[in-house]
């Protein structure tokens, strides 16, 4: 449903959350894999719930999938041997760095050879400032900077700016939950214009949030969940 959701604002790839409950949401992926059409692809997001020799077996098991990437497939604080060993034995690129901090972590994850994906959030540590240094360390060496974000639609947009200004090849990253907080405050919904975010020129983030019309909007909102 999620995905039908965002497949009518125009979005073409999905990412899953895994590694919860029996089989660990395989079957849900798959059949999520099978649904999709066209250029549209799919990515896998573990959140740290694996060990090496888990994670060993369920990539196997993730090949005939295609994902374009996985996410976290280990902690964060994994032993870079274990990142590298997985990473030889994945058919797909790894993904991480939302939950590592300070510069020498993320120097040592863009080094490791194990990312192909580096995903720092700037809400959780750095800011834009410390963000943007290994975001460009990041392209600089040839892996994708996509930033991880979850929260309201400020810190959404921030992270648009952000990842336009890095360049590269990175995806924009857009939480798919029912969130006014996040549709609200992106100054223009979460649509996308020929299947790109669009955003302004205009000075700082290029728009004035509407906080007074957040109040009626909750309201609308509990009324709504009363309702149902």
């Amino acid at each position: 449903a999620q995905i039908d959701r965002m497949r009518g604002l125009g979005y073409r790839t999905f990412k899953i959350r895994i590694g919860f409950g029996p089989g660990d949401s395989l079957d849900a992926l798959r059949d999520a894999a099978q649904g999709l059409s066209g250029p549209e692809r799919l990515m896998a997001d573990v959140n740290q719930a694996w060990d090496l020799a888990t994670a060993l077996a369920r990539v196997e098991r993730l090949a005939p999938l295609n994902l374009l990437w996985l996410e976290e497939p280990l902690a964060a604080d994994s032993p870079a041997d274990d990142w590298r060993t997985l990473a030889r034995a994945a058919p797909m690129r790894l993904a991480g760095g939302e939950n590592l901090s300070g510069k020498a972590a993320f120097a040592g994850a863009i080094a490791s050879g194990a990312y192909g994906v580096i995903q720092p959030d700037i809400c959780k540590w750095g800011g834009l400032s410390a963000i943007s240094a290994i975001a460009r360390q990041a392209v600089a060496a040839g892996l994708d900077y996509c930033p991880h974000f979850l929260g309201g639609g400020v810190g959404l947009i921030a992270s648009a700016h952000l990842l336009s200004a890095v360049g590269g090849g990175g995806l924009l990253e857009v939480d798919s939950s029912e969130n006014p907080l996040l549709e609200h405050f992106s100054g223009r919904g979460l649509a996308l214009r020929d299947g790109q975010f669009p955003l302004s020129d205009g000075p700082g983030l290029g728009y004035v949030p509407d906080v007074g019309g957040m109040p009626d909007l909750l309201a609308s909102q509990s009324d709504q969940r009363v309702a149902e």
